[in-house]
């Protein structure tokens, strides 16, 4: 926890930096998710993301070098579907922050390419697992397991810190609107002796102030 926080002041002191700077842009963004985890047995399922995110751009030109950041807000996780017998689906929502650095190459005064790679870092919020057992929906503490509760994370749930690898690509519009597809490789077992990792694609949309 302490290299969670260690990592968030130093973003912070680096936004504030370059804050003063000509070539430092911020936007909103948000879509959608397409989640799994990466053992046998689970179902990718949709979530959604959410947040602001900044670009400071690494050359005066309109190409050029650039770092991405952001701070969203997403739902990732997973089910189980055992049809009309039993399914379980995993809500996490994380606080995530990637930082990527990329290259956008701009065709002419209103479109351009770009594609960024960078590590993100995140920490679980809350969320809940939940089963559908019968036709009934109910929380998986209250079915008498242990593999889960009420909150998705805590010592019987899965760990609160994520950290992994996104590749993104996509163009931009009239330098503020953005259309980007992305996946996010995590690199860190998000539940103890399972070898359990999130992957997710996502699809955002932007819009650059």
């Amino acid at each position: 926890m302490k290299k969670v926080l260690l990592f968030f002041v130093l973003v912070a002191m680096s936004v504030v930096s370059v804050n003063a700077q000509d070539n430092l842009k911020w936007g909103v963004m948000a879509g959608m998710n397409v989640s799994k985890y990466t053992i046998t047995g689970f179902d990718s399922r949709i979530g959604f993301h959410a947040g602001v995110k900044a670009e400071l751009g690494l050359s005066q030109e309109a190409s050029g070098a650039y770092m991405d950041f952001a701070a969203l807000l997403t739902l990732k996780g997973a089910k189980i579907d055992g049809g009309s017998i039993a399914s379980i689906k995993f809500n996490p929502y994380y606080l995530e922050v990637p930082v990527h650095v990329g290259y956008k190459y701009a065709v002419n005064d209103d479109f351009a390419l770009f594609g960024n790679v960078g590590p993100y870092i995140a920490v679980g919020l809350f969320g809940k697992a939940k089963a559908k057992v019968d036709g009934n929906i109910a929380d998986l503490g209250e079915l008498g397991t242990n593999s889960a509760s009420e909150d998705i994370f805590g010592d019987d749930g899965l760990k609160r810190f994520d950290f992994g690898l996104g590749l993104k690509a996509g163009v931009e519009f009239s330098k503020k609107y953005q259309l980007a597809i992305s996946y996010d490789f995590g690199l860190v077992e998000v539940a103890k002796d399972l070898g359990m990792k999130n992957r997710n694609l996502m699809i955002s949309l932007g819009y650059m102030f």
